[in-house]
């Protein structure tokens, strides 16, 4: 998920969080969002035909989400067939994309990279993809035994399925003096196991990252130069490597990246997890990474991967159901009504990139932008939608399949609430996943209806075994562990399942609760005022000083909830302020919490202390204890969101 996906989550979870409720916004994928939903019939790839097909389809999507400017590239039948630059590297300076010498962040992307080089190292038998990754780790960065008997292996880490929680403190520093050695990084920051290795795909960069210590560790060659020295070099990639954003200037001639418009420029960052994001490259550099691994491994006599490896690489490795699409390793399945494809994108602040292969067809595509933009769905921004065009027009499409609804199927069984797999379950991005879960509910027709912030309402048919299709084409389905469903995926989205919850451990109900608590904190507003009332009618009666006291600390408490939920909406109209909160791990995320806990417990005392000794009138302690239960509920909630500080142990 891309920073601007989640800051877009982020806003509504702090909404959420400051009103209490968690209401899902109006979903943002319509029908003919869907990838191949009209069978078109692919055109030759001819430089020719590439070159006018871009030339006007391209800049038109650039006006029409904002970007400011794109670089493609287009491989086809062994040889680039076009690399273009579409409107401006830097707006201001009117400087042109250079497909040739413009070097775009990666992103994400880069994480293909750092699957070449492990798979390298597998080749040469210093590596092996099924051992326990403990046994390449540095002693202080190895992973604790979670789960005996089940260790985490390259595998998994090149799948996103060693069950790491989705970890974003530490992600980031403020500048390049502030960025972290790579084993030091993987040490201090090391996220919790939270699933067994294999059983759900969650995204994570964290075990791209370890994947990259592992090859610095065992290669002893730094891991930038080591991709220096046995990718790039050997690819002809002359402007491409990994870098932080100071030395990549020094380095290349870099775009200058915007945020949602041509007029406001994105601020570089600093990652912590190099192997997982770094990377550099021109498009034309990147049709020669997309050469290479449509022809086993190698191009121009230089070999970086074996043909098995290569294979490897591209094929489908890890799923939820085998009936869906998938990971690879450092690749994932694109949804296509089509040929398969294959590829990975990548999202930073300001930069947006995708690659996108198809192997049966001897085709690739890359696309590059230097702006957020906008978009009316999130998940079809001017970079997806590039993509979605090159692979229509020149690998074709289908159409979306005749659905066939199966007979006898259960579907009461399937209905729940599931959340994503990606998640944090320490840190106050868990909030998150108030945004980001799936509603299942039965028909009255014999389908399901999934509901979800992003998504909004769709529909599925059964068409076998826990599997369900919409009418676009989309695959929806279940995975079972010990004969309950356990969780649920989607083919548009491999790189992240939806885990099972019960009703009590949906987020929902969660901040409904927190909602009503939050209102009836308000109510102790009153109590001030109820005072001065009655001293200014001469009704003042003598109260207890631990009354008195009892009754400060609720109101404390009172303000550092509110206040704390003011200072969220406040980070959050400030641009990407709450994101960078929880990447640098701000305690101003979690401490205020632990202050109101703090004071809960002589708020709590006092509920006691006023039943027993019968302070106030009767309503005045209802009152009161309502109040201070209202306060235990958002303090638990806090907690188990992640925004409630703990010493650590």
């Amino acid at each position: 998920m891309s920073p601007r996906i989640r800051s877009a989550f982020a806003f509504c979870t702090a909404a959420a969080l400051a009103a209490g409720l968690a209401v899902l916004p109006a979903g943002a994928a319509a029908a003919d969002d869907s990838p191949g939903a009209e069978a078109h019939e692919a055109a030759a790839p001819t430089a020719e035909n590439v070159r006018r097909f871009l030339d006007e389809r391209v800049p038109e999507l650039l006006r029409e989400h904002q970007v400011p400017g794109a670089a493609v590239a287009v491989v086809a039948d062994g040889e680039q067939v076009h690399a273009g630059g579409y409107g401006e590297a830097d707006v201001a300076e009117g400087t042109p994309v250079d497909p040739e010498a413009t070097s775009f962040p990666m992103a994400s992307v880069s994480k293909s990279f750092t699957a070449t080089a492990v798979l390298q190292l597998v080749d040469e038998g210093r590596l092996d993809l099924d051992a326990d990754v403990n046994t390449y780790l540095p002693e202080d960065a190895r992973l604790p035994d979670t789960y005996p008997g089940k260790p985490v292996t390259l595998h998994h880490l090149l799948t996103h399925t060693a069950g790491f929680e989705d970890s974003v403190e530490g992600m980031a520093a403020p500048s390049a003096e502030g960025l972290l050695p790579l084993a030091e990084y993987a040490a201090r920051y090391q996220p919790a196991r939270v699933y067994p290795p294999g059983r759900f795909i969650a995204y994570s960069n964290y075990g791209t990252t370890l994947a990259g210590l592992v090859v610095q560790e065992v290669s002893g060659t730094p891991f930038n130069d080591y991709l220096d020295r046995h990718v790039f070099g050997p690819l002809g990639m002359a402007r491409s490597g990994f870098a932080d954003p100071d030395e990549a200037g020094r380095r290349f001639t870099l775009p200058t990246l915007y945020a949602d418009s041509p007029e406001t420029t994105a601020a570089p960052m600093y990652v912590n997890q190099g192997p997982a994001g770094e990377g550099w490259a021109t498009a034309a550099d990147m049709s020669r990474f997309m050469l290479a691994l449509l022809n086993g491994g190698e191009l121009d006599g230089e070999r970086v991967l074996s043909p098995e490896s290569a294979e490897a690489m591209l094929a489908h490795q890890a799923d939820l159901h085998p009936e869906l699409t998938g990971a690879g390793y450092g690749t994932w399945d694109r949804f296509w009504n089509g040929p398969r494809v294959v590829g990975h994108s990548g999202d930073l602040d300001g930069a947006h990139s995708e690659y996108a292969l198809v192997p049966e067809l001897d085709l690739g595509v890359y696309v590059v932008v230097n702006g957020d933009g906008v978009a009316e769905n999130p998940l079809k921004d001017a970079r997806a939608r590039i993509v979605d065009a090159v692979l229509t027009e020149f690998a074709g499409t289908t159409g979306a399949p005749v659905v066939e609804p199966a007979a006898d199927v259960d579907l009461d069984r399937y209905a729940g609430t599931y959340t994503t797999t990606r998640t944090s379950r320490s840190e106050p991005s868990a909030a998150m996943v108030v945004m980001d879960q799936m509603s299942v509910a039965v028909t009255g027709d014999g389908r399901l209806r999934t509901t979800n912030a992003i998504f909004g309402e769709q529909y599925w048919t059964p068409v076998g075994d826990g599997v369900f299709r919409s009418e676009q084409g989309e695959r929806l389905a279940f995975a079972e562990h010990g004969g309950e469903v356990a969780g649920l995926g989607l083919d548009s989205i491999p790189s992240q399942d939806y885990e099972r919850r019960a009703w009590y451990e949906a987020p929902t109900p969660h901040f409904a609760a927190a909602g009503i608590a939050l209102v009836v904190m308000l109510t102790a507003l009153a109590w001030p005022l109820t005072a001065l009332v009655r001293r200014l009618r001469g009704r003042t009666r003598p109260t207890p000083a631990a009354a008195r006291a009892a009754t400060l600390a609720a109101g404390l408490a009172v303000l550092v909830v509110f206040g704390f939920a003011g200072y969220l909406v406040y980070l959050l109209s400030s641009g990407y302020a709450f994101t960078w909160a929880m990447f640098t791990g701000s305690p101003m995320l979690t401490v205020p919490m632990a202050v109101a806990a703090v004071i809960a417990v002589p708020v709590l005392v006092g509920v006691a202390a006023a039943w027993i000794r019968g302070w106030w009138t009767l309503a005045g302690r209802v009152h009161f204890t309502l109040v201070a239960a209202a306060l235990t509920v958002v303090v638990n909630v806090a907690g188990a969101y992640g925004l409630l500080w703990t010493p650590p142990v």
